[in-house]
């Protein structure tokens, strides 16, 4: 990945601390159903950052033993390092300096537990079984796959290869992933993982739990712009009280209008879905998790989040934003599509984290965020135009990272109107 991407490095005491550029992440999660108990281990594949220091990953789990090429290290060794990037946003540093585009090995091996991240959640043990997804989020720091496995900042893609184990249990487990192909063990326990090496630690989606206690639908439908058929697997659990045939035509006709209104579908040949009890929603690259009424905001996200990603934290204001304004969220006050005049007399708003180690979406991303579209919208002529400018900035960048800034240039470039006053107040809080 290049490092143009990565936050720039951080001195903390007489360290330089780095983002390193991962190549590959092999991780094994092994839930003993019987003893309640998990455990983790993870081989991380890097090079050094764009200078010589000391190289910053995450994870959220209580390291046990560490080695870095090879050498035993004090689990302190890797231990937590605030880079000033706000409440719980700090990092594992590596307490090695290593030399600009060096290779290394990093393993680990971890107890897996509730992660130590604002508003994750303890694994859902049950008799004879494990309720588990990854229930990723972007509105607090270390809510992406660090929450499971050693992972770089959204900024990196990477391979992820993923052993989970169900052990000490005779109940029959699914598991719904976006992966490619998802190859199970001959006892139905044991599942290997391939994510695709152009994710990132926003990418990966994992749900897993007890056969019984999931309703599963497969099927599949021609998409614009694509000349295979797209497959669509739903899914729900059972104690969500839900049609999952109607979430499926649901699925199916917004997946349908996406394609045809933004244009190029980069997930691969499959979408899936699990619905889940209402106040949940959260987007994977081609899948989601996410209750009946999140679905069309999630669904949408696809396009504008994981079609197009935020290339840091910061910019992950974007596509809550837009997606806002564009759908009937459960989050928005605006109906969708909203244009209102927005001028310079409204209070300041940060929606872009200025430190560049920020690693959340700030909430008023949703309602303010929505509220600068309508503002936009209204000065360009109408949602119609809205709409126009941000498919083309789509179609521009479809399958890469983008940026605040790179979004405000397009707007401009665009309209031919100046909207830098509005773009320091309404998204850098410049009061």
């Amino acid at each position: 990945m290049p490092q143009s991407l990565a936050p720039p490095p951080a001195t903390v005491g007489s360290r330089r601390i780095v983002a390193p550029s991962v190549e590959r992440v092999q991780a094994s999660l092994r839930f003993d159903v019987q003893a309640r108990e998990a455990s983790g281990e993870a081989t991380v594949d890097f090079t050094g950052g764009s200078v010589d220091g000391f190289p910053a990953l995450d994870l959220r789990q209580e390291v046990e033993w560490v080695r870095l090429d090879g050498q035993d290290l004090k689990p302190d060794d890797f231990g937590r390092t605030d880079l000033g990037g706000g409440v719980g946003a700090s990092v594992r540093v590596i307490d090695v300096k290593i030399e600009s585009g060096s290779r290394h090995r990093l393993e680990i091996g971890y107890g897996v537990d509730t992660p130590d991240a604002e508003g994750a959640q303890p694994l859902g043990w049950i008799d004879g079984g494990l309720r588990f997804d990854f229930w990723m989020s972007d509105l607090q720091p270390g809510r992406y796959l660090e929450m499971w496995a050693p992972s770089p900042l959204i900024h990196d893609r990477f391979a992820l290869n993923l052993e989970v184990e169900l052990l000490n249990t005779d109940r029959v487990h699914t598991l719904i992933a976006n992966t490619a192909g998802i190859d199970s063990g001959p006892q139905g326990g044991r599942w290997s993982l391939c994510y695709p090496a152009h994710f990132t630690a926003l990418s990966p989606m994992l749900v897993l739990a007890p056969a019984d206690l999931i309703e599963l639908r497969r099927s599949s439908l021609s998409l614009p712009g694509r000349e295979r058929s797209l497959g669509l697997v739903c899914a729900r659990h059972t104690d969500t009280d839900t049609d999952l045939a109607a979430c499926e035509a649901d699925i199916k006709a917004w997946l349908t209008y996406m394609a045809a209104r933004y244009e190029p579908w980069v997930h691969g040949d499959t979408f899936s879905a699990v619905v889940w009890a209402a106040g949940r929603g959260m987007e994977y690259d081609g899948a989601t998790t996410g209750s009946v009424g999140s679905l069309e905001h999630e669904v949408f996200h696809s396009w504008f989040g994981r079609g197009i990603k935020p290339a840091r934290a910061g910019d992950g204001w974007i596509d809550e934003a837009w997606t806002t304004w564009s759908t009937s969220s459960r989050r928005g006050e605006l109906p969708r599509f909203e244009s209102r005049e927005l001028g310079l007399d409204e209070p300041p708003v940060e929606l872009y984290p200025a430190h560049p180690w920020a690693r959340f979406t700030p909430v008023e991303a949703y309602n303010e965020g929505a509220r600068l579209f309508a503002g936009l919208s209204a000065l360009f002529g109408g949602p119609d135009r809205m709409r126009t400018a941000m498919a083309d900035w789509y179609r521009a960048n479809a399958g890469g990272f983008v940026t605040s800034d790179g979004l405000a240039a397009h707007l401009k470039a665009w309209s031919g109107i100046d909207i830098g006053p509005i773009w320091a107040r309404y998204v850098h809080g410049r009061g």
